[in-house]
């Protein structure tokens, strides 16, 4: 099957508002928070979403799955249930996947661990606000991580659109349909990474303890 596009989405943005950098000695680990204003143009989103789907905002099956590399993971996909046909602003959308509870907290394991959290989230308006905490620490117990070890880490912002599809009486297989993000569709190589060109993003072996400020976190490309 082939893979499902990726594509811009005009006013589709996030903005950095603050950020920290701290030691967590008890578990081995270097961890950030940050906070990003993440923006949606609801007109736009709607128009690219029904090129894709014909009235996907209406369909109860429907689903939508955010795309937070750097800040968060979602555990699954968020169906629409009963808020079709009544997800009619940004506040609305941001509705369906900002309960805590829909996302990863632990360790993923590798030769360097990291560790997501749960974020909060605040709707204001039409903005999304986001804080998330991403730790870092090496798989191997004696060996202590430091920060010329951290790597390039860019933030996503995109929502992946996905229809249910019912292959059996008792099986439905979502699909995945589109990705709608604030990046450009072009790889740039940053330090030797593979990253979205506009992505924002931060040099983690550049930081130092203590706040991110707005200099630090670049934009790709």
């Amino acid at each position: 099957m082939e893979a499902q596009p990726f594509k811009k989405l005009q006013g589709m943005e996030m903005e950095f508002v603050s950020g920290a950098l701290e030691a967590y000695p008890r578990d081995r680990a270097i961890g950030y928070s940050v906070t990003f204003k993440l923006m949606l143009d609801f007109t736009h989103f709607v128009q690219m979403a029904n090129v894709f789907i014909p009235g996907y905002l209406g369909e109860s099956t429907n689903a939508i799955r955010p795309e937070l590399g750097g800040l968060a993971y979602h555990n699954t996909y968020s169906p629409f249930n009963s808020a079709a046909g009544n997800i009619i602003n940004n506040a609305k959308l941001f509705e369906l996947f900002t309960s805590p509870d829909l996302y990863m907290e632990g360790w993923i394991s590798g030769a360097m661990e990291r560790r997501y959290h749960r974020p909060e989230f605040k709707i204001e308006g039409d903005l999304l606000l986001i804080t998330a905490r991403q730790d870092f620490r090496w798989e191997e117990p004696v060996r202590q991580i430091e920060i010329k070890d951290l790597v390039i880490i860019p933030f996503h912002w995109a929502l992946t659109l996905i229809v249910q599809i019912k292959k059996e009486p008792e099986i439905v297989t979502p699909v995945s349909i589109v990705t709608l993000m604030y990046t450009q569709e072009e790889v740039v190589i940053v330090d030797g990474v593979a990253v979205l060109k506009g992505a924002r993003y931060i040099n983690g072996k550049t930081l130092s303890f203590g706040p991110i400020t707005d200099k630090q976190v670049l934009t790709a490309g």
